[in-house]
């Protein structure tokens, strides 16, 4: 009896394995299933993706390869899932530390920034950049199954940025060597500005001391009278000393092309009025382009009325205006 007794519990406790078992053959075969399905699924998928895709397990080993990775690296998938390592079989050696080191974050789940980029050589040794982008991978239970992996040629889209970089720093140099051509011709500009009002106000002297001579030659005779007819003389000569063909040279320096341009749309245009419009594309007043023409400022004014005439303006233009944009 007591034999008996023992070989029932026996045949219980192996009937609750046996049961257990089950469980555990059924659960094992739904989660098989599932990780089947999944990897059925995502292969159906990544076989016709035109990125290279991968799906990592757990412990590294490469579980699946698309077949366009043979079109990135020159290996087929077989090789690749073979090959036991990737990063030693395609990985730039200067890169490899970075990828193994994103890899193991990434299956580790402590990952911050899902993406890498990394070069690689290719089975001719060509060297391509990549860009490699992860997620977790989880059955219907949330059970982690490893990573998916999608990975990117970028080679020429880091040329293009390369040439956009190179582009930029050019026209950042140009930039520079045109601001400072533009800051050396605004201090030659200045110059020669400074130097025709220095001229004008001198001509303005002249003028008025010119005016004035007649009246101290009435009151004198002999000597002195004839020392005054020089002085007088004297200065009409210096009426005569500006070159206009310098002054219209440091302008078309300055200004390129101004003198060609006004000569182009009024080809009848005076010497008289061409000088007046250069001074005044220099930004001079009335007053100091009279000293300078030997005239009065009132007699400036009508000048430029009489060229705004001649130019053909409309009401709106303003002269000085349309002389800056030539």
């Amino acid at each position: 009896m007591e034999d008996q007794e023992k070989y029932k519990n026996r045949i219980k406790e192996l009937e609750k394995q046996v049961s257990e078992l089950k469980f555990e053959i059924s659960e094992s075969k739904e989660l098989l299933d599932s990780v089947t399905e999944k990897l059925s699924f995502y292969q159906f998928v990544a076989d016709f993706t035109f990125g290279w895709e991968l799906w990592f397990d757990s412990d590294k080993s490469i579980k699946y390869c698309s077949p366009s990775g043979f079109d990135l690296t020159g290996f087929t998938a077989n090789q690749i899932i073979s090959s036991g390592n990737i990063a030693e079989l395609l990985v730039y050696q200067s890169d490899r530390a970075k990828f193994n080191d994103f890899l193991e974050q990434s299956l580790n789940q402590t990952l911050v920034n899902q993406s890498l980029e990394f070069r690689i050589l290719t089975k001719t040794k060509q060297l391509r950049w990549c860009i490699i982008n992860v997620r977790g991978v989880y059955d219907k239970r949330g059970k982690y199954l490893g990573i998916r992996a999608s990975i990117d040629d970028v080679t020429k889209l880091k040329k293009a940025m390369g040439q956009i970089l190179e582009m930029e720093t050019a026209r950042n140099l140009e930039d520079r060597t045109r601001q400072r051509l533009q800051t050396e011709l605004s201090v030659k500009d200045r110059e020669l500005v400074s130097f025709l009002l220095q001229l004008s106000n001198k001509n303005e002297l002249l003028s008025k001391i010119k005016n004035q001579l007649p009246a101290l030659i009435k009151n004198e005779s002999g000597k002195n009278a004839k020392i005054i007819n020089q002085i007088f003389e004297s200065i009409e000569n210096q009426d005569k000393n500006l070159d206009w063909s310098v002054v219209e040279n440091e302008i078309e320096k300055l200004h390129p092309g101004f003198f060609t341009q006004l000569g182009t749309r009024h080809p009848t245009i005076s010497l008289k009025d061409k000088r007046l419009c250069g001074y005044m594309r220099l930004g001079l007043t009335s007053k100091e382009i009279a000293g300078l023409l030997n005239m009065n400022p009132k007699s400036v004014e009508i000048a430029r009325i009489r060229l705004r005439k001649k130019l053909k303006l409309p009401a709106g233009i303003r002269l000085s205006n349309y002389l800056f944009q030539l």
